[in-house]
């Protein structure tokens, strides 16, 4: 390869691997948009989504960092799960891109609960 070819990977390619890494992480709130109802809980889930921020530190070198803004599922032990996100993000930036992840910060700011499963099982039993 020449000195000079040069291959880029773009902010939008960096967040979508790092959204998919992440659904493997099953304590991560994330935004569903299924059902009938789901214009009616677009505005809530918008809010639970995961944010993340991609930084570049040195703009010639293959390297990232991101900044990842969670909601976790109430009852989960929030470091255990930091962890499973981090290392899913990481593992699948670097295994798709051969970017190194120099760094990812985490900030859980919100804890929802989950949906009892037997109250949902009653509901459906009824009708």
């Amino acid at each position: 390869m020449d000195e000079q070819d040069r291959t880029q990977v773009t902010d939008d390619v960096f967040l979508e691997i790092a959204r998919s890494a992440m659904q493997a992480v099953n304590e991560v709130a994330r935004q569903e948009k299924r059902g009938a109802l789901a214009e009616l809980t677009q505005l809530f889930s918008e809010r639970i989504a995961p944010q993340i921020i991609v930084r570049r530190p040195e703009p010639e070198v293959a390297a990232v960092a991101f900044e990842i803004k969670l909601t976790l599922i109430y009852g989960v032990r929030i470091p255990e799960v930091v962890e499973k996100v981090r290392a899913a993000v990481k593992a699948e930036v670097e295994n798709l891109t051969g970017y190194t992840v120099q760094r990812i910060d985490v900030l859980v700011e919100k804890l929802v609960r989950p949906e009892p499963a037997a109250e949902a099982e009653s509901v459906n039993k009824e009708f």
